[in-house]
Order: structure tokens, then sequence, then C-alpha cells
């Protein structure tokens, strides 16, 4: 953890389950004032990109792939942001928004996901495809996005 060298701004944090149901949200960029009918838009349409861009890449991708390189996608990127993507086995999706510039976040979001796995997964207060409201894992998150603007 400490060996990271990333210093970036995060805009947005988000995490699916394999149903398309947002689990976690988090926004850094002062967007937080939308109405709860507009972030509920926002979570699906982010998915439904997501979803449309996996499939449209696999169809497009060469069927020689092992199945283990079957993710041929890990970010996109436009004039105004990057989004970083990382799915898991399980079909759980974390997705980061940063500034057109940020570097490769691929160890941010396996950063994401141990803490998802060691505050979420392990902790039997939680139902497995609800929000995570989880304090532990909200605090470890907002902890981690501030390192990574600091470094």
């Amino acid at each position: 953890q400490g060996a990271e060298k990333i210093m970036t701004t995060i805009y947005t944090i988000y995490v699916y389950n394999r149903e398309g149901t947002c689990l976690f949200l988090r926004k850094y960029n002062g967007d937080s004032k939308q109405n709860p009918k507009e972030i509920e838009i926002e979570k699906k349409n982010m998915f439904g990109t997501l979803f449309t861009l996996k499939t449209f890449v696999n169809a497009i991708t060469p069927k020689t792939m092992d199945e283990w390189e079957k993710e041929p996608i890990s970010y996109f990127q436009t004039s105004q942001y990057q989004l970083h993507y990382l799915e898991t086995a399980s079909g759980l999706r974390f997705a980061v928004s940063t500034p057109p510039d940020a570097p490769n976040m691929g160890r941010v979001l396996n950063r994401l996901y141990k803490l998802y796995v060691d505050y979420v997964v392990r902790n039997p207060c939680y139902t497995l495809g609800s929000e995570i409201v989880l304090p532990g894992f909200v605090q470890r998150v907002e902890t981690y996005v501030k390192e990574l603007r600091n470094k």
C-alpha cells in the first residue's frame, strides 16, 4: 500500500453488483447537489455504459484470447475525463472517473476491491446486494481518496 506513487484526483467511484445494482457511489467533484432522481438516472446510465462498452469491446476482440484475458477494457477516455474499470470474477464492477491526464488506475481499483473484501464481504452485518453504508468501508475509501490527492 505505501509503495503506491499515484497522485491524482478522483471525481467519482461506482461499485455495481453483477445484476447492475449500484452498491456504492461517491462523488468528489462538487456534484453532490443532484436530486435523488438525477442520481438514480446517473447510476443506471453508468451501468448501461459499462455493460454496452464491455459487450462492444468483447464483440470486436479476437476470439483467440484466453478466457482469463477476456477483459480487454480497463478504461476509456474523453476530453473531459477518464473512466477506469475493473470487473471481478464474481461480476462485481468498480469504476473510477478521473481527470483525462490521470495515470493508470489499475492499482487503485484493486485497492478499492481489497477494501470491499475486507470491510464489506467480511462484515457479518452486511447483506449482499444492498447499498454499502458500512462506516468502516466508507471511512477507508474516504481516507484512501484523500491520500491519492496528497501524494
